[in-house]
C-alpha cells in the first residue's frame, strides 16, 4: 500500500504532466489558427488557376493534352504521403499511413515521396524507392518548397518516369471533422475539383494567345503547386487540432487522477490524525488511571 510521501509525489509529478500537455494544448491552438490563415490565403490563388484551366477547357474544347488524359498502359504511381513529424496527436499519423498503405495495395508503386519524419520513417522499412528530400517541411510549409518538389514531380512525368500522381494528406473541413483522402493530380480531371464558377457563362469558342497548349502547360504546374501547398498546410491544421484534443483529453485525465489522489491522500492523512488523537488519548487515560 502507497504511503503519503508516494501519494504527494504522485500528485506532484501528475500536476507537472499537466502543465506540459496543457502547454502543447496551447501551442498546438496557435500553430492550428496560423495554419487556418495559410489556408485560406492559398484557397484563392488555387481556385483561380482551377477556374482559368476550366475555362479554357469549356471554350476551347482541348481533350488531347498530355497533363490532361491518361496515358495508354502507363501505370507507374508517385505519391506524396503527409504525415506529421512527432506523434502526440491521436490516430492522425496512423490513419493517413493507413490510407497510404490502401491505395498503394495492387500499385505499381514508382516513387514516394514522403513529407513528415513519420511518413517516411514508415516507407524506408518498405522497401520503396522513397525520396527523402522533403520529410522536414511540414512543420514549416512554404509555397517555394512546394514548387520545388512539384518541380521534380512534373519532370518525372515529362519524362515518362511516373503516369500518375497522387497526394494523400488529411483534409481540415472543420474544426470537428478531418478525414484523410487520396487525390489524384496527375493527370489532371478537372471535374474531381469544385468550384463556384459558372463554366458556361459564355458559350461560344475563345481564341488563346498563345495557345490553349501553351496555357496548359504553364497553368497545370501553378495548379498542382497551390494543391500540393495547401495539402501540406491542411495537414498541418489537422495535426495540430488533433493534437490539441489528444492534449485535452490528457489534461483532463490529469485532473481527474489529481482529484481522486489528493481524495485518498486527505483520507489517509485523516485516518492517521485520528489514530495520534486514539493513541495520545488512550495513553493519557492509562497515565491517569495510573495516578
Amino acid at each position: 500500500m502507497p504511503s503519503m510521501n508516494d501519494i504527494r509525489f504522485h500528485i506532484r509529478s501528475i500536476k507537472q504532466t499537466r502543465q506540459i500537455t496543457n502547454a502543447m494544448y496551447l501551442v498546438s491552438a496557435s500553430r492550428m489558427r496560423k495554419a487556418l490563415r495559410r489556408i485560406e490565403q492559398n484557397r484563392e490563388y488555387f481556385y483561380r488557376a482551377l477556374d482559368t484551366m476550366k475555362d479554357i477547357r469549356v471554350h476551347t474544347h482541348v481533350t488531347s493534352h498530355p497533363y490532361l488524359v491518361h496515358r495508354p498502359g502507363g501505370d507507374k504511381v508517385a505519391y506524396v504521403v503527409i504525415a506529421g513529424d512527432k506523434g502526440l496527436a491521436g490516430s492522425y499519423n496512423h490513419d493517413v499511413l493507413a490510407l497510404a498503405e490502401q491505395s498503394m495495395r495492387g500499385k505499381n508503386v514508382a516513387r514516394v515521396f514522403p513529407v513528415g519524419n513519420m511518413a517516411a520513417a514508415h516507407f524506408l522499412r518498405t522497401g520503396l524507392h522513397v525520396n527523402t528530400n522533403f520529410t522536414h517541411i511540414v512543420e514549416e510549409p512554404s509555397v517555394n518548397t512546394a514548387r520545388r518538389m512539384v518541380t521534380i514531380l512534373m519532370s518525372l512525368y515529362d519524362e515518362g518516369i511516373i503516369d500518375e500522381l497522387h497526394v494523400i494528406y488529411t483534409r481540415f473541413d472543420n474544426s470537428l471533422h478531418q478525414k484523410p483522402v487520396d487525390v489524384k493530380l496527375l493527370p489532371v480531371e478537372l471535374s474531381d475539383f469544385q468550384t463556384d464558377r459558372d463554366e458556361h457563362g459564355f458559350p461560344g469558342e475563345m481564341l488563346y494567345l498563345p495557345t490553349a497548349k501553351d496555357l496548359f502547360d504553364a497553368l497545370v504546374p501553378q495548379f498542382i503547386i497551390g494543391y500540393t501547398y495547401g495539402a501540406i498546410v491542411h495537414a498541418y491544421a489537422s495535426e495540430n487540432r488533433m493534437r490539441m484534443t489528444a492534449m485535452e483529453n490528457a489534461t483532463r485525465s490529469a485532473d481527474e487522477m489529481t482529484d481522486k489522489l489528493t481524495l485518498r491522500y486527505n483520507t489517509m492523512r485523516q485516518l492517521s490524525i485520528t489514530n495520534e488523537l486514539a493513541e495520545i488519548v488512550g495513553a493519557a487515560n492509562a497515565f491517569e488511571l495510573k495516578g
